[in-house]
């Protein structure tokens, strides 16, 4: 058994706060962080958070299960940022998380996320800002990518962050332009941060398993990792890097689905819900190959009530297939 402090990630338009109730459901993990709430010239409204983080008012600032939620803001205005911050405290958040690694082009180009790495010094700044405001006893947290075209400055950068007095600081081992590529994360380049660095380093990028867990820990030196895309592909993957389990079993992700639509069903925000059905397949399917004809299959439905039917259908003749062997 492994002993990491696993974090769930912010995926923007992926995890929010159904998917987080469900994932946290699955398993245990030691805090989740939310979408990025975009600061612009003003600061955020009770309502714009209460939408991005409904953990807010449904749970004193966690998901039902107890995980601690971070919410994490995004922007280039320091003061407006720091005023998001302090009123997301006010209303229960656990933590604030800083962006300074989306890759999105929509972001990079009004000047937020990944575009900020060409600027450490107004980083810093945002940084101290909040960590000055906000009380001492929320963790401020950052998270950065390794530079904005090249690695360069990754070391300033993240020299510039930590100075600036966050509790933690999250490591993305890729460039901007390295988006989401195969091949190009660099955990030796985290584990040179992790060696320089006086606060808790938190280690992202291409964590998929439990052998690939604990490759990135060996290497990058970080007990704390963070989990995207793979947590998505395995709904239980925490409980299987930290507690040996065995991924879910076909048999046990219409139990999942289930839950996933009864919570998005009863959110008090309306999510397009078979768009987000659609998604949530898309990324499962990636290690439960077998579900590729039935994700096809449900895309070819025009609403909800039919797409589980054919959903539910598809995964019985699945087992049915696998009882006469």
């Amino acid at each position: 058994m492994n002993n990491f402090k696993l974090i769930l990630a912010p995926m923007d338009g992926v995890l929010d706060g159904v998917m987080r109730e469900v994932l946290t459901s699955c398993n245990r993990y030691h805090y989740a962080e939310t979408e990025f709430v975009r600061i612009v010239d003003r600061p955020v409204t009770r309502e714009q958070l209460f939408k991005k983080v409904p953990e807010l008012i449904e749970n004193d600032g966690c998901t039902i299960n107890g995980t601690p939620v971070y919410v994490q803001f995004l922007g280039e205005n320091r003061e407006t940022i720091t005023q998001s911050a302090l009123l997301a405290v006010r209303l229960g958040a656990k933590g604030i998380d800083l962006n300074f690694g989306c890759p999105a082009k929509k972001v990079n180009n009004s000047h937020g996320g990944a575009a900020l790495l060409k600027e450490p010094e107004l980083i810093h700044d945002i940084c101290a800002c909040v960590r000055d405001a906000v009380p001492s006893d929320i963790p401020v947290t950052a998270k950065m990518r390794l530079g904005y075209e090249n690695s360069d400055d990754y070391l300033f950068i993240a020299e510039k962050i930590y100075s600036a007095g966050v509790n933690a600081l999250c490591v993305h081992g890729r460039t901007k332009i390295d988006g989401y590529l195969p091949n190009t994360v660099r955990w030796d380049l985290i584990a040179d941060i992790r060696r320089q660095c006086p606060v808790t380093v938190i280690a992202n990028g291409d964590i998929f398993s439990r052998e690939s867990a604990e490759r990135c820990a060996e290497i990058t030196g970080c007990e704390h990792l963070m989990l995207a895309r793979g947590a998505l592909y395995i709904p239980n993957l925490a409980e299987v890097i930290n507690n040996d389990a065995e991924p879910l079993s076909y048999e046990s992700l219409p139990a999942v689905i289930e839950k996933f639509i009864s919570v998005g069903s009863a959110s008090r925000y309306p999510i397009n819900l078979f768009a987000r059905l659609k998604q949530f397949l898309s990324y499962i399917k990636v290690h439960y190959t077998r579900l590729e004809q039935p994700f096809r299959n449900v895309c070819h439905c025009d609403d909800l009530t039919s797409a589980v039917k054919v959903l539910q259908h598809d995964i019985n003749e699945m087992q049915n297939e696998e009882n006469q062997y």
